[in-house]
């Protein structure tokens, strides 16, 4: 089983990587990593509430956390390492988080 998370909905989902951890299940969990909530943001602009605070998000140290669960957790910054990883972890037969580092861009609702 794959999942595909943005940091910014990982707060939302830490409950499920430690359910799965607990049960030793085999999924991988595709994390994107752009360091801010954009939707949420997008979101703020649409409702005309600028400055909404807790939208950022840097240093928020994903892979730790996973492997706090007791997961398998790699960062990742490239096509080639992501491949890698995502192979890796499809045989793993536990659950596995890879974390990819991708650059904001603005969300529009």
């Amino acid at each position: 089983m794959i999942g595909l998370i943005g940091d910014g909905s990982f707060q939302y989902s830490v409950q499920a990587i430690c359910t799965a951890a607990q049960h030793n299940l085999a999924i991988v969990y595709v994390v994107m990593r752009n360091q801010e909530y954009s939707i949420l943001k997008s979101f703020a602009v649409l409702e005309e509430a600028a400055g909404v605070p807790g939208l950022d998000l840097p240093g928020l140290d994903i892979a730790s956390v996973a492997r706090g669960f007791g997961c398998i957790a790699v960062d990742v910054e490239t096509t080639e390492e992501l491949e890698r990883e995502f192979k890796s972890a499809l045989t793993a037969g536990t659950t596995t988080v890879i974390v990819v580092a991708t650059q904001p861009q603005k969300a529009t609702l």
